[in-house]
């Protein structure tokens, strides 16, 4: 008869210590694209200040993207990355308004300046004072005016004007020799494509009056 054979043990294996997590590593990329993207933004608000954002803002952006792919690997930065990337794009889009802006400013300046307008310049009296008138007929910004002395009211002149510089006159009562002395109310009228545009009216013995678009 056999005796029976004693199972054999496993031989003893000492406890693992727990594996412990690396720790999180920096993420500057992260950090700066953040910075960057706040200032930008800030900035894109400013006008003129603002047109240093088309150089901060790419750059934020830039380091952002990359701090973002960084995080994965290094567990950190991932919220500030994305944080840097909407503020570069707010910041790029601030400054394409800007832009829009700027350049449809200056396309309708260019037109104004181009264009043309059919002016009357008219002046009145309430007694029939006679006037003396001074008024513009500027073309393309080069400034011109012409002169009448002395001459009956009402008076009128039509005169093409253009360029940024706008219509103008200027009348004054003349001198009565037989009313010395006499108060007159003077009204001066600029119409610029048939429209109304500018009116003034003083009165007094030697009242002087001015129209400007």
């Amino acid at each position: 008869m056999q005796r029976g054979v004693a199972p054999q043990q496993p031989p003893s294996v000492p406890p693992q210590p727990p594996v412990q997590p690396l720790p999180p590593q920096a993420n500057g990329l992260a950090t700066a694209g953040l910075v960057i993207g706040i200032v930008a933004t800030v900035l894109s608000f400013i006008p003129f200040v603002g047109t240093v954002s088309w150089v901060l803002a790419p750059i934020g952006l830039v380091l952002s993207l990359v701090g973002l792919v960084k995080s994965t690997k290094a567990r950190n930065g991932r919220g500030k990355s994305i944080a840097g990337i909407v503020l570069g794009v707010v910041a790029l889009v601030m400054c394409i308004l800007y832009t829009a802006v700027f350049v449809g400013s200056v396309s309708s300046v260019a037109q104004q300046s181009a264009a043309v307008h059919q002016v009357t310049y008219e002046v009145t009296t309430a007694k029939k004072t006679n006037v003396t008138v001074t008024y513009s007929q500027s073309r393309n910004d080069n400034l011109s005016m012409a002169s009448v002395g002395d001459t009956a009211s009402p008076w009128s002149a039509d005169a093409q004007v253009s360029g940024l510089v706008g219509p103008t006159m200027t009348a004054t009562l003349s001198p009565d020799v037989d009313h010395l002395g006499r108060a007159d109310t003077i009204t001066c009228t600029i119409r610029e494509d048939g429209v109304q545009v500018a009116q003034n009216t003083a009165t007094g013995p030697n009242a002087s009056v001015s129209c400007a678009k």
